[in-house]
């Protein structure tokens, strides 16, 4: 462990749970929770949902590397078991409910996103149709995932070949590249802001900073770098300064082009500013139990926050601001009920894919 400005970063980096991603994630569901009720913050829905891309990213290639570290490769087998398990109960549950809902009450409006809601593809669907507002439109962030899962374990392992360098660089020319073909895509082919905010090609950049970072977090030099932006309790504060003022801006290339990748960049510092800082001071309340909760939950919250919300609207013998509160606390209840009436038992199942190394201890990811 070494000492000076970067043991905090290189503490949290050694611990077997990294610290505040149950914090981050409910900072950024919560914020598309409220911006759908309603609600203008400072972090808004689009931050939120840039956030869990960068998370993702993050975390998937974190995982990846510790297991090509363990084991020389990396098992498609088991990495496609572990996504699955994590990801296709929720998911399943709530579009076999909200199909057979709308199906129940004459909703003809949802007939159409039904296949692309099934195979992942509701994404491109609101890119071409221009992001109608139906109870499936939201899985589009889910589409976008979902297809990163789908190829990114072949990505890693053709880039590792040469190194964890080769990764990095891969995912540098990634992101260039989509922030180059979404700005093309919406400023000179006229393709419009639902194909840019939805497609996977132009959203990749999200998931790919993601992924940089954690190469970058690994090497000394840029550890110094990122020790010395969270050094003080304030500098998180200052990012998202930096994310608000990119959101004020009130140019639309500018929105749906750069902007993208430049508020992911800042998100990804953001990340590493409160995984630094949350072990002490003020930000260890991103480690507070009740937020982690959150956070752990966050996936189905995200799922199911457009029926509660909308079951908050219903008691109209309440005031609008309690109605909104009604609805977040029906998020909550939604999402804790789904994670633990249904998802647990098929997350208990992941153990069976953990990675194991006959050379070094056994770790469950």
């Amino acid at each position: 462990m070494a000492s000076g400005p970067i043991q905090p970063l290189q503490q949290a980096l050694s611990n077997r749970t990294l610290p505040a991603l149950d914090g981050f994630r409910m900072i950024a569901v919560m914020s598309v929770v409220l911006a759908h009720g309603g609600v203008s913050t400072f972090f808004t829905a689009r931050h939120g949902v840039a956030g869990f891309f960068v998370l993702s990213g993050f975390l998937i290639t974190w995982l990846l590397l510790k297991e090509h570290h363990q084991t020389g490769s990396i098992s498609f087998r088991k990495f496609y078991a572990r996504r699955s398990l994590r990801i296709f109960p929720a998911y399943y549950l709530f579009v076999a409910v909200t199909i057979s809902w709308e199906l129940y009450r004459s909703n003809s409006e949802i007939r159409s996103s039904i296949a692309p809601s099934l195979f992942y593809l509701i994404n491109y669907y609101n890119a071409i149709e221009g992001h109608p507002n139906t109870s499936l439109a939201h899985l589009w962030s889910l589409a976008v995932e979902e297809q990163f899962y789908l190829l990114y374990p072949l990505i890693f392992m053709f880039a590792m070949r040469r190194g964890v360098s080769t990764l990095g660089g891969t995912m540098t020319a990634l992101i260039f590249a989509a922030m180059i073909w979404r700005t093309f895509a919406y400023s000179w082919l006229g393709w419009g802001s639902a194909y840019a905010y939805n497609a996977f090609e132009t959203r990749i950049d999200n998931l790919a900073i993601g992924c940089l970072l954690a190469v970058l977090i690994q090497r000394v030099a840029w550890q110094r770098f990122f020790a010395a932006v969270s050094s003080q309790a304030w500098m998180p504060l200052v990012t998202l300064g930096l994310l608000h003022l990119s959101r004020q801006l009130p140019w639309s290339h500018y929105e749906f082009g750069p902007a993208f990748t430049l508020d992911a960049v800042l998100l990804a510092v953001l990340l590493v500013q409160l995984m630094s800082l949350s072990q002490q001071g003020f930000w260890r309340w991103l480690n507070f139990a009740p937020v982690c909760y959150v956070g752990l939950i966050s996936y189905p919250i995200y799922l199911w926050h457009g029926w509660a919300l909308q079951a908050g609207d219903k008691l109209h013998f309440l005031p609008s601001t309690l109605q909104l509160l009604a609805g977040v606390i029906f998020c909550l209840m939604a999402g804790a009920l789904s994670y633990e009436g249904f998802e647990k038992r098929f997350l208990r199942l992941k153990a069976r894919y953990a990675v194991t190394s006959p050379q070094r201890h056994a770790e469950v990811i």
